[in-house]
């Protein structure tokens, strides 16, 4: 971006007044000496030496005035202007009162006011202006009325007259000229610049639009890509967060004014990782084509196959050529129901942990809606994306894999359980308080079948009696009211634990069923504990007569040795009538005998 800093208009006008005043007091001391030998040679002869010093003598002090001003150049610029317009105006009364009216005084005059608006300004040179319209006034005046007299009398038809009155006109002429150009001339060259700071100007601002445009359109874009991320990272099923996603996209770019998108399509490889499988799009025309199973070949045909083959980012070519589809034959389909108005897309591959898991298909009505710019940032965000997706999938694999290991759990413990009930009798405590009459088993019965089935807790409250109720039989029997939780072990259902109340009227709080289900979880966590241990035990006889067994077959001294303890160990711990241990070949023990 262009730096270049605005002049400072006020210091470039001093810059030239400075630059003037010097070249005028050069001028003022070359004229001024031409003028004094001009002056000295056109004097009479018949004065004196020392007359024409004091003639002279005036003239000689303004020209080392002016000389002094210009070689010190330690004086200030107002002073030294200052100083050059008092100059000025003595030097014209001066003259207007050697030659009267008819002299170059008033030609010195003319020349104050331009002199004060070029070295200070609009003001000052009005002031001057009326300074030498008073002045010339009041010489007419007293000049006049005969107040005063011309010192020098000159005679117009002398050749002194012309020389001298010519010499002041021309050095007056010669000083307007010069001034007049350099304000011109500074003032052309002030236009100049002015414009041309105008034109930088103009271009600066619309860089610097084009700037803030550009980084509203990129923080517009990253705060978009930033709400996407978070929408993904907090879904993990697969199918929700596709739909989330494409959504989140368009409604989350559209509204920021850089850019409208009207349809998102997110396409993945299918299993054999040769087309590209459209799961999730915006609009009805996406929902239609999800309805079709649209799918892409990966080819060079398409926007999206190019940016899958390549894993690189692709934008759409211009209007006209086959886009936004996969083959030409399919295009006319595809973008008649897709986006018949599309003028650009961008596709954006679906990286994660170093493999292509599909592409983003982003497209606009407007014209050239994407830039090579908006590649990095709408990568980003397809690159979170990716990474959602991919922690989806991860996620759903993980919950299939822990949900069939919870299955498999489930049936070893069904049939863990199943074996250690079989080898005892069925566990049943009942417990009841002294006098209590054991009810209706009936109800009971049907509860536990209730709680087994929905692996949940059962009641059955007894409803209040109505005391005042006309006819109401004072014997009749008592209602009963149930509780049954079962006894669930890592969602495995092993028994039932019920609570039965026979003598009196009763409706199970949420308190009680409470206490009840956490005293139902110890339950049954103890008893696989019990079950456990059990196991063990029975395991650790087995091994410890497997041993002995061992010990006594590694007595023997021969085979029949061998054999005999091997029949006698074996019919001692499995308790058998009788024992054989055979040995031969797969014939002679197939013959029998």
């Amino acid at each position: 971006m262009n730096t270049q800093t605005v002049p400072n208009w006020e210091s470039e006008i001093q810059h030239r007044r400075a630059a003037f005043l010097n070249h005028l007091l050069l001028a003022s001391m070359i004229g001024g000496l031409i003028a004094l030998v001009s002056t000295y040679v056109t004097l009479p002869e018949e004065m004196s030496v020392m007359e024409r010093w004091i003639e002279m003598a005036p003239f000689l002090a303004g020209w080392l005035v002016v000389l002094i001003t210009w070689g010190w150049r330690g004086l200030g610029y107002n002073t030294r202007a200052l100083i050059v317009l008092l100059l000025a105006y003595f030097l014209s009364v001066f003259i207007f009162r050697r030659g009267g009216l008819p002299g170059s005084g008033r030609v010195w005059l003319l020349l104050l006011p331009p002199l004060a608006f070029v070295l200070a300004g609009l003001r000052p040179g009005i002031i001057a202006g009326i300074v030498s319209i008073l002045t010339y006034a009041i010489f007419a005046l007293v000049f006049s009325q005969g107040w005063l007299t011309p010192l020098v009398a000159e005679d117009p038809a002398a050749l002194g007259t012309w020389l001298s009155e010519g010499g002041s006109f021309l050095l007056i002429a010669v000083s307007l000229i010069l001034t007049l150009w350099s304000s011109s001339r500074g003032w052309l060259e002030a236009l100049a610049g002015a414009s041309m700071a105008n034109k930088q100007l103009e271009a600066r601002s619309r860089e610097l639009e084009e700037t803030n445009e550009r980084l509203h359109r990129q923080t517009s874009q990253l705060q978009a890509t930033a709400e996407i991320a978070r929408a993904g990272s907090s879904i993990l099923d697969l199918e929700k967060l596709l739909t989330e996603v494409v959504n989140r996209i368009q409604e989350g770019f559209s509204p920021t004014g850089v850019m409208t998108v009207d349809f998102v399509g997110l396409f993945l490889l299918d299993e054999a990782q040769r087309c590209a499988v459209l799961r999730a799009a915006t609009g009805e025309a996406g929902q239609l084509l999800l309805e079709m199973n649209y799918k892409l070949e990966l080819d060079e045909t398409s926007t999206i196959g190019q940016c899958i083959t390549h894993r690189q980012a692709r934008i759409a070519p211009p209007s006209g050529s086959p886009r936004f589809g996969g083959r030409e034959e399919d295009t006319a389909q595809f973008d008649a129901l897709l986006m018949p108005h599309a003028r650009s897309e961008i596709a954006l591959p679906l990286h994660s942990r170093g493999r292509i898991l599909g592409a983003l298909s982003v497209q606009s009505t407007q014209e050239a809606a994407f830039s090579e710019a908006d590649i990095a940032v709408l990568q980003t965000m397809a690159d979170q994306v990716a990474v959602a997706i991919s922690n989806a999938e991860l996620f759903s694999r993980t919950g299939a894999a822990l949900e069939e290991v919870q299955a498999v759990q489930r049936r070893y413990l069904a049939q863990a359980w199943k074996e250690f009930l079989a080898t005892r009798p069925a566990a049943q405590i009942d417990y009841s308080q002294p006098g209590t009459e054991p009810g209706d088993g009936r109800v009971l019965g049907e509860a536990r079948r209730e709680a087994m089935v929905h692996g949940q807790a059962v009641t059955i409250d007894s409803p209040s009696p109505d005391r005042d109720e006309p006819g109401r039989d004072e014997k009749a029997p008592t209602p009963q009211a149930a509780l049954v939780v079962p006894l669930k072990l890592r969602g495995q259902i092993i028994g039932t634990m019920a609570l039965h109340e026979t003598r009196h009227q009763r409706q199970w709080t949420a308190e009680e069923v409470a206490l009840a289900e956490t005293v139902a979880e110890q339950v049954a966590l103890t008893a696989e504990n019990l079950r456990l241990m059990d196991e063990t035990q029975r395991r650790a006889a087995r091994e410890q007569l497997v041993s002995a067994i061992t010990e006594q077959m590694q007595r023997a001294t021969d085979m029949e040795a061998l054999m005999r303890i091997t029949a006698e160990e074996l019919n001692r711990a499995l308790g058998g009538s009788r024992a054989f241990v055979r040995m031969g070949t797969k014939a002679e023990l197939a013959g029998g005998g």
